[in-house]
């Protein structure tokens, strides 16, 4: 599922082509034909926003993607398949693949191009002014170190679950949980609540930091997606993963072998020496 640094990523860069284009077609009538003013990102939510309380929310789930292409029906540059494209969520064959396809649930044409947007499974959703925003707890890139506290010190839930709430704190998924809580030497299974002060700041700490190198690097992009990479549309965090998806592989600061279990469904991965 994407997270906050794949969604940063793909808003950055659709800030660059979509602003200020008019959506000559699209499902949503009340956003055809108006100007797109700006693009912002709440957690693991895009808006593009078409003026004051007007704004068309995409939740990309496990599988969405959002695939900009300058080469719609109404362009003429003669560019290659794939050239020039901005694409972002889910990495698959789709952001170099000829488009529409299978996967394809909505689209929006624009005068300078067309944006896709796929969902392989499904569960992704499309909506106006998305009521879901509402309940989102505070960025985890803007949060404060105080308000941190305050929502973690009485949870009992373990630290791990807890921080992936979006209802307590927006925008951080699997990836950077995992690598968040190794660099912070923190257990995954240790109720929040039980945490000291300090651990939980030095947590806060480490989660900002391993969320924006995640946005330097472009997000993380599975790593036999070569065709990905090739096309220069993948992200590289995966290349900088401190425990995420290393089962069995040296822990980078002790050397010891890392774990994986089950933790709320999710895929979890500590060491047990460094995070005791």
């Amino acid at each position: 599922m994407p997270e906050l640094p794949e969604i940063e990523t793909v808003k950055l860069q659709l800030q660059r082509v979509l602003v200020g284009q008019k959506l000559l077609q699209s499902e949503f009538p009340q956003v055809t034909g108006k100007t797109i003013q700006a693009i912002k990102r709440l957690g693991k939510v895009l808006l593009i926003n078409f003026g004051k309380n007007l704004d068309l929310g995409f939740h990309f789930k496990m599988t969405g993607q959002l695939i900009y292409d300058p080469t719609s029906p109404r362009c003429t540059s003669g560019l290659r398949l794939g050239a020039g494209r901005i694409a972002g969520g889910h990495p698959s064959e789709d952001f170099v693949a000829k488009l529409p396809n299978k996967h394809t649930r909505l689209i929006f044409e624009f005068s300078k191009g067309t944006l896709y947007f796929n969902d392989m499974r499904k569960f992704g959703w499309v909506k106006i002014n998305p009521e879901f925003t509402v309940s989102l707890g505070p960025d985890a890139l803007k949060i404060t170190t105080s308000k941190f506290l305050k929502l973690l010190k009485n949870i009992k839930r373990p630290i791990k679950m807890a921080i992936m709430d979006q209802g307590i704190i927006s925008g951080v998924g699997n990836i950077y949980a995992n690598d968040a809580l190794w660099e912070a030497r923190i257990n995954p299974q240790i109720p929040s609540h039980k945490l000291q002060e300090k651990q939980l700041e030095l947590l806060l700490e480490k989660l900002k930091l391993v969320l924006r190198e995640g946005i330097k690097y472009g997000g993380a992009t599975a790593a036999d997606a070569k065709y990905i990479d090739s096309h220069g549309l993948g992200g590289h965090y995966q290349e900088h993963f401190r425990v995420y998806d290393r089962e069995g592989q040296k822990c980078k600061r002790c050397k010891s072998v890392i774990e994986k279990f089950v933790l709320g469904g999710r895929g979890t991965y500590y060491c047990p020496v460094c995070q005791i």
